[in-house]
């Protein structure tokens, strides 16, 4: 199959260009017009899929606690964010529940059905700070626990890619370092670190900031912490929940215009009583809170989050989308075949008008929606 566009979204720009397209991999890229199309998108942009690394679920399908058929109706659904590829994102809840959930995130990865692809598992939980503990469930927190963590990962048959700790409680590094040596990508979060103790734990291999500005110490000019970390330590990429509720536009655009193109990564942190019409009162503004006002989760879209990095957080468009794209893929590993428009990678793609209003979305070569 031949697609085209005038705005087709290669190497951090637009072109004009055929997309060669065979068994769910871009085979080649063409000059505009040179061969007969089968699809001709004309104006309309062709940008590489999303990955949501930071996504607990949608309308009563929950990473946490998954049935196949649960994570199969997720995985059709996302396409319609935009999204191609994402993690499921486990929160803070006993050891039986994981114990139970991971197995059950194994089939779900090696059985990958349709639409969005599942890449891996993100626990968000439990290795957290009690006092930065956001909505997580109090109760179930642990102290950073290396030998758990790896218990959970051969349950999950190697399929956890990340996982959240508060740092500050991880003595001389040692659940980091052991999550690294195993493959596991660390984020700090869920934290009151100090800015020392985050650029600790990144020279013991941590690499991401958990929804940066969200369930953290907060900046003091004299004191840092770690969301001074997350903006002046180059080599960590931060996460930011693009709905403009969990952090203010402008916020965004400080971590944004501080992490600069590469390093940003849009996530949604998003409920499973997303578009759960039962949990409607519990929507405000696009954000879910309790009673007592603590948010616990975005109702965002994908595609919706990129477009409010650009035109709300005033982030340049190149960094809107590599939020969305190149900088998950490059975070997670995977951007020998995710992230970018390319020969040799999934045929992944969002096909859209300039609001990021979505015309079509495949999925490794799949038309998955329209």
């Amino acid at each position: 199959m031949i697609i085209q566009s005038t705005h087709v979204w290669i190497e951090h720009e637009f072109q004009k260009k055929q997309i060669v397209i065979e068994k769910g991999k871009i085979i080649n890229l063409l000059p505009y017009n040179k061969e007969i199309p089968d699809l001709d998108y004309q104006d309309y942009w062709i940008l590489p899929g999303f990955i949501d690394i930071h996504t607990h679920g949608w309308n009563r399908c929950d990473a946490g606690k998954p049935t196949l058929e649960a994570m199969q109706r997720w995985q059709q659904h996302l396409p319609q964010e935009g999204v191609t590829s994402f993690l499921a994102t486990t929160a803070t809840q006993s050891v039986a529940s994981n114990e139970q959930a991971m197995p059950v995130l194994k089939a779900a990865i090696e059985a990958q059905g349709e639409g969005a692809e599942i890449l891996g598992i993100n626990m968000e939980g439990n290795f957290i700070s009690h006092q930065f503990h956001g909505a997580q469930d109090l109760y179930t927190i642990v102290k950073p626990n290396a030998n758990q963590l790896l218990h959970y990962q051969q349950l999950a048959g190697g399929h956890i890619m990340t996982v959240t700790v508060a740092v500050e409680l991880d003595p001389e590094n040692q659940f980091v370092k052991t999550a690294v040596e195993h493959g596991i990508r660390v984020s700090c979060g869920h934290s009151g670190a100090s800015f020392e103790e985050v650029k600790q734990a990144a020279k013991a291999g941590a690499t991401g900031i958990t929804h940066c500005g969200n369930g953290m110490r907060p900046f003091h000019h004299r004191s840092p912490g770690i969301f001074g970390a997350a903006l002046n330590l180059d080599e960590l990429y931060a996460e930011v929940i693009g709905d403009g509720i969990h952090v203010h536009f402008e916020t965004a655009h400080l971590i944004g215009m501080m992490k600069g193109r590469d390093r940003l990564i849009l996530v949604t942190d998003s409920a499973d009583c997303k578009d759960d019409p039962e949990y409607a009162d519990y929507n405000q503004e696009g954000a879910f809170r309790l009673a007592d006002g603590t948010l616990f989760g975005s109702a965002l879209y994908v595609h919706r989050g990129v477009d409010n990095l650009h035109r709300k957080a005033r982030l340049p468009l190149e960094t809107a989308i590599a939020a969305a794209t190149m900088n998950p893929a490059r975070y997670l590993g995977v951007e020998d075949r995710k992230g970018s428009i390319s020969i040799g990678k999934d045929a992944d793609l969002v096909i859209c008008d300039e609001k990021i209003d979505l015309l079509q979305v495949f999925c490794r070569g799949k038309e998955q929606f329209q």
